[in-house]
């Protein structure tokens, strides 16, 4: 793997509208906004996500910023970083989500995406992020512990992780 993050910008083309497109609308409690939506319109998603990262932090967002990752140049996912959180976001979901196309699943680059993120956290100054995985979610909860996340609890239905980044 030749695996790398590239922040999300407006020169973003058709190959990660189609990676979008490869990507749920909904599961596990993530929403993909950019599904189904008209490549015109495509534009103007990446320029609200790109905002996100001037946020505060409220009960509905986080300042947040996306990435995504490529493997020898094709779009495989998108990870998110919250760079500001407060205890209901600990509670609600933690500092990253992400997503990978359903074609590239099952093939490491959930665990991947994650260990190219901490370096990110690291980067900026955090020594210890929280994440969750629904109980249920199995690969999710595996790319967690992969990369060191510790698990707090078990809570109707929820897991709750923190991982110390070193």
């Amino acid at each position: 793997m030749a695996c790398y993050l590239k922040e999300l910008d407006l020169t973003m083309t058709e190959d990660e509208y189609e990676m979008f497109q490869d990507i749920p609308a909904k599961e596990s409690g993530s929403t993909n906004e950019a599904y189904g939506i008209p490549y015109d319109k495509f534009k103007n998603y990446l320029k609200k996500e790109i905002n996100r990262k001037y946020n505060k932090v409220t009960h509905d967002d986080t300042p947040t910023i996306s990435y995504i990752m490529y493997d020898d140049g094709k779009p495989i996912g998108l990870i998110c970083l919250r760079t500001e959180i407060d205890d209901n976001w600990v509670r609600w979901s933690g500092n990253f989500y992400y997503r990978i196309r359903l074609s590239e699943r099952r093939k490491g680059y959930g665990t991947k995406i994650l260990e190219l993120a901490l370096e990110k956290f690291k980067k900026m100054g955090f020594k210890e992020i929280y994440g969750q995985s629904s109980k249920g979610n199995v690969g999710s909860a595996r790319v967690i512990e992969n990369n060191g996340g510790i698990l707090l609890a078990e809570k109707e239905g929820t897991r709750y992780y923190k991982i110390i980044l070193k």
